[in-house]
């Protein structure tokens, strides 16, 4: 009886105010927790950066924005539970470029369409990483090892992943056949770090947030940043394009809603975590990660998602 009231009272509400029903309800978003759905393990890069981001933007949000970490099939296996949930601006979707390599690698039969875009948050640069007491000291070294001993050494990544693109392009640049390494699979980067570290897998690909602790302990080596230029939180490492292959790459991570979310959750999300990476201490952190803060707001991250599907389109061609 009383949800029925309230909903009388929003509607006469809405007739007094001249706006319809749907409007009245969505001007109280938000008016419980937000689930935002990581569909990977804790630990990773994509873990890390969520969780220092949605800590800030819940301030400003005025909840809390819940991170669940929900693993499978690439990312697949979560933004397939966020695609199928109630559009209502409560259950959100933490996503990168594993929404184009899935779809354009078979894993999934969604594409980036079957969301809306919220905002984008960061780019993260991705980092070739070795792990110690291999016959080689840096990138010019394992490509020449490689070259000379095909099928020696094992790489992790999941497939139709985005490692799947980075190693098969960079050892493709390097003038190094993909094929000569033998692939272990592994689902998520924190758990391919850890293969890395045991000593059961010889290279991956890792980043700052992932790799970097464990190169300063010199429990792993990291060859080479694929950025434009070097990288604040780990100047020594060199980039690609310094060791003459032409490519830089790195995980664009941004928030999702279900397809027909409420516009007024959509702006109210995206303006949280605007407020969010306009902190100082937020953009710090971010540079510390090893990562950069690129805010977008809903239009224009669309106008990115859209050049970013053509390029995932013709590489998986």
């Amino acid at each position: 009886m009383q949800r029925r009231n309230l909903i009388l009272g929003a509607a006469g509400a809405a007739a007094l105010s001249g706006l319809p029903f749907r409007t009245v309800l969505a001007s109280s978003y938000p008016a419980k927790e937000v689930k935002l759905v990581v569909p990977f393990k804790p630990g990773g890069a994509t873990d890390i950066i969520y969780r220092v981001t949605s800590q800030a933007a819940a301030g400003a949000f005025g909840k809390p924005i819940v991170l669940v970490n929900m693993n499978g099939a690439g990312g697949v296996k979560g933004a397939r539970f966020v695609k199928a949930a109630k559009p209502d601006g409560y259950t959100i979707l933490a996503g990168h470029d594993f929404l184009f390599t899935t779809y354009y690698g078979k894993l999934s039969d969604f594409p980036y369409t079957a969301f809306e875009p919220v905002c984008l948050l960061t780019s993260t640069p991705n980092i070739l990483v070795a792990r110690p007491g291999l016959p080689f000291k840096d990138f010019k070294g394992l490509v020449d090892y490689l070259k000379k001993n095909p099928g020696k050494l094992t790489v992790t990544y999941s497939p139709a992943s985005t490692g799947t693109v980075f190693f098969e392009k960079v050892l493709a640049l390097a003038g190094v056949s993909p094929k000569s390494v033998r692939l272990v699979t592994i689902n998520g980067t924190g758990p391919q770090m850890r293969a890395v570290l045991g000593g059961n897998v010889d290279l991956a690909m890792g980043n700052v947030p992932s790799a970097l602790s464990f190169a300063k302990e010199k429990k792993l080596v990291m060859l080479a940043v694929a950025s434009e230029k070097r990288l604040e939180a780990c100047p020594d490492v060199p980039t690609l394009k310094e060791l003459g292959v032409n490519f830089s790459y790195g995980a664009n991570r941004g928030v999702f809603v279900p397809k027909g979310s409420p516009k007024d959750a959509v702006e109210k999300l995206a303006a949280a975590y605007r407020t969010a990476l306009s902190d100082p201490g937020v953009k710090k952190k971010i540079h510390d990660l090893g990562s950069l803060p690129v805010y977008k707001g809903p239009k224009e991250y669309a106008e990115f998602l859209a050049g970013q599907d053509k390029l995932y389109k013709d590489i998986f061609k």
